[in-house]
């Protein structure tokens, strides 16, 4: 509930009857008034009494204007969800209430979408992390009750509609969340009419004037001349139809015209601005391609528009022949289907009694999607991201088997892997398409067969690939496997760096395995040694000076071993032996090489980041000192696993001078990839990948250039490389 109550309005309230409610909600369940929904309105009207919207409204109006969104555009009558729309606002808003309460009155399937429903409080978070853990608890709670967001996305339609009683800054900041969260989320679940609504309305707070000119637009291009004519000619040529049919014209919504990548709306955004709606007075599929057959022969279709969702429905049941036609340089799409696939289409969700009716298969990927939204471990910015994702452009591709699988687009060979079987993505190497190898993050173009190669090892993951992943579910995996590795790695070096403490301290690692140490981890509020192996790793606010004091609270662990001054300024040591793009980060700022003398880490929960002593940005004034800081100690004398590729900047150094350089290096490296890169005034630079097999010949490499004149873009192993065309780079 964003549009909050309030006990004194600034207008004067109008208070209303009981009856008038009674009323409202009488006219959609005749002879029903002992009902279910009757006694959640009356527990409702008594909870919320004296309390108003800043509209001076009561607030009453608004969990009945939810119920009523939910009856009249979704076509939902089920007691229960209607009862708990009616009922979603009491426990958030009357301290007096509980879940309990409303379970022991209601039954459990109410107090359970209520829960879903009700927004997290934590006195010590600021809103945004509020409002992402309040997401992720409504998406969760909605992939096991759908009817929690059914009501979440009717509760923010109607405080869209009354958002003008709100400050500007409040109804920006409401309309931007609506734009990434609940406008898409409706456009997945197929919900038209409040996709539809909510992306005007967001849109329409955000862009006013541009919004106000594209409708405006819209609006006299459904008056036009050229659109009228289109229709009667459509019309004329359905004449012969061997049906009756009805043609529906309609304009585009602003969502069709806002580009999320850009964060613009604009005309141009949009593929068209109309579309037509052929419905055939008949219940045979073959009818609708005897209609595209009469349309193909006199209005010619836009090369590779036909998209058959008859024979090839998508996963949620659609229903549909589409195609392009391009009539005086305007592009029209054209839908042709049955009566029946209209009605399904249009007839909004069939949820009655806590289920939701829907194909098993859909039900799935629904259920799939939310759950992944609501367990990604990333930052909020990013769940919004998986959000809108999911409310995008789609392109199809088949399985060597050929099965159709429909994937938004601008999706991954990892994507489908994903799509098909988790532990398929999970050991994912990359797929064959028409005899060409492509690595896990490469493009899938539209109407091709993949083949997906597996690998005995499971995937390297970085966050390079997770944010070329499309879909919620391949991103959210790759997520999880990325927090696994990096809690990995902050557990053995966590690790290392307490027992150098100890060392400091003259304290026996046998202390780790003594019997208070139980004690210990109470004192610090940690679970247990590998939790605080990771705490310690990741620099979570946990200072490694500190712990031999905490070792001193217990008698048994009392060392006689004091620091000098020398010691407490000595930093620990991070020692590498292997690169991992998972956890090793070559800074920007001062750029930094592998081998390179001089070299100090700082720790974080994305893992280590490697900086020059003398970089002017490390955190040696942050609390804790220098012991926040790593002296890193390279393994010289280990070769590595696999060779390393390595993506290059270098600026001020034109390919012919890159070749010059690099020609008196005797030891071993291969040079994969050089051109020239982007130069800003008329300075030269080059792009490069060239792969080392361990720290001495990188070390060697790099120091054949000047200081700071090479950065290390990305780095992984061949079969992962990214190729320069789309690096995000550090």
């Amino acid at each position: 509930m964003e549009a909050k109550i309030i006990k004194k309005p600034k207008k004067h309230p109008v208070v209303l009857p009981m009856s008038h409610y009674r009323d409202i909600l009488a006219s959609y369940f005749p002879g029903e008034e002992e009902n279910l929904p009757f006694q959640a309105l009356a527990f409702a009207y008594k909870h919320h009494a004296g309390c108003f919207r800043k509209s001076g409204e009561p607030f009453l109006t608004h969990p009945v204007s939810v119920a009523e969104i939910l009856i009249r555009d979704l076509s939902i009558h089920d007691p229960q969800l209607i009862s708990a729309a009616l009922l979603h606002d009491v426990v958030e808003d009357v301290p007096s209430v509980t879940l309990m309460d409303i379970e022991r009155l209601f039954g459990g399937t109410i107090a359970s979408l209520v829960d879903g429903c009700t927004k997290l409080q934590f006195d010590q978070k600021d809103r945004a992390t509020q409002s992402d853990l309040t997401h992720s608890k409504i998406f969760l709670s909605a992939s096991r009750q759908l009817g929690v967001l059914l009501i979440k996305l009717a509760d923010r339609l109607h405080n869209m509609k009354t958002l003008a009683s709100l400050p500007e800054i409040k109804r920006r900041r409401i309309a931007l969340e609506t734009l990434r969260v609940y406008a898409p989320i409706a456009a997945k679940l197929n919900l038209y009419i409040l996709k539809r609504e909510l992306y005007n309305l967001a849109l329409s707070y955000l862009f006013p004037r541009k919004s106000k000119r594209i409708l405006n637009t819209t609006r006299e291009l459904l008056k036009s001349r050229e659109v009228g004519n289109f229709h009667s000619k459509l019309g004329e040529i359905l004449n012969e139809s061997p049906c009756a049919v009805s043609i529906r014209p309609r304009v585009k919504g602003l969502g069709s015209c806002y580009s999320h990548l850009k964060q613009t709306l604009d005309q141009s955004n949009s593929k068209n601005l109309m579309d037509f709606t052929v419905v055939l007075d008949s219940d045979d599929p073959l009818h609708c391609y005897s209609v595209l057959g009469m349309i193909n022969q006199q209005l010619k279709p836009v090369p590779k528009s036909i998209r058959d969702y008859i024979a090839n429905p998508k996963q949620n049941g659609y229903n549909s022949l589409h195609v392009r036609i391009n009539q005086m340089g305007r592009d029209y799409l054209l839908k042709i289907r049955t009566r029946n696939m209209d009605l399904q289409i249009n007839s909004g969700l069939r949820y009655q009694w806590g289920a939701i009716h829907l194909q098993e298969s859909y039900w799935s990927e629904i259920s799939d999607l939310l759950r992944n939204i609501g367990e990604y471990g990333g930052n909020s910015s990013q769940r919004k991201d998986l959000i809108q994702l999911s409310d995008t452009a789609e392109l199809f591709v088949y399985t060597p088997d050929g099965d159709i699988h429909y994937l938004p687009r601008s999706s991954v060979v990892l994507d489908f892997a994903y799509k098909i079987h988790s532990d398929l993505g999970k050991f994912c190497a990359g797929a064959e398409i028409s005899g060409r190898r492509l690595g896990p993050g490469e493009k899938l173009k539209d109407g091709a067969t993949v083949k997906i190669l597996q690998s005995s090892d499971p995937l390297e993951v970085d966050s390079d690939l997770e944010k070329l992943c499309k879909t919620p579910k391949a991103r959210s995996a790759v997520n999880k496997l990325l927090q696994r590795e990096r809690q990995n790695y902050a557990k053995k070096i966590g690790k290392e760096i307490l027992v150098q403490e100890m060392a400091r301290r003259g304290l026996s690692t046998d202390l780790l395995e003594h019997e208070s140490m139980d004690l210990l981890l109470s004192i610090l509020h940690i679970r247990n040694l590998s939790q605080m192996y990771i705490r310690i790793g990741q620099d979570d606010n946990f200072s490694t000076e500190l712990i031999p004091y905490y070792f001193d609270q217990i008698p048994d662990f009392k060392s006689e071993v004091r620091e000098s001054a020398a010691d407490r300024r000595r930093r620990n040591l991070l020692r590498v032996s292997e690169l991992k793009k998972a956890v090793h980060k070559f800074s920007k700022c001062c750029k930094p090489y592998p081998g390179q003398p001089g070299v100090v880490a700082a720790l974080s929960e994305r893992g280590v980041a490697f900086h020059l002593e003398t970089c002017r940005i490390l955190p040696e004034s942050s609390p804790g000192g220098t012991q926040r800081l790593l002296d890193v100690h390279w393994d010289m004398e280990t070769p590595w696993e696999a060779p390393l590729w390595f993506n290059l900047r270098a600026k001020g150094i034109s390919p012919q001078e890159f070749i010059r350089l690099i020609s008196p290096i005797t030891f071993q490296f291969e040079l994969h990839h050089l051109e020239k890169g982007p130069g800003r005034r008329n300075r030269p630079s080059a792009l490069i990948t060239v792969s080392l097999t361990d720290f001495r010949g990188a070390a060697s490499f790099f120091k054949s250039f000047s200081p700071g004149t090479v950065s290390i873009r990305s780095f992984s192993h061949k079969d992962h490389i990214s190729p320069f065309p789309y690096l995000s780079g550090y």
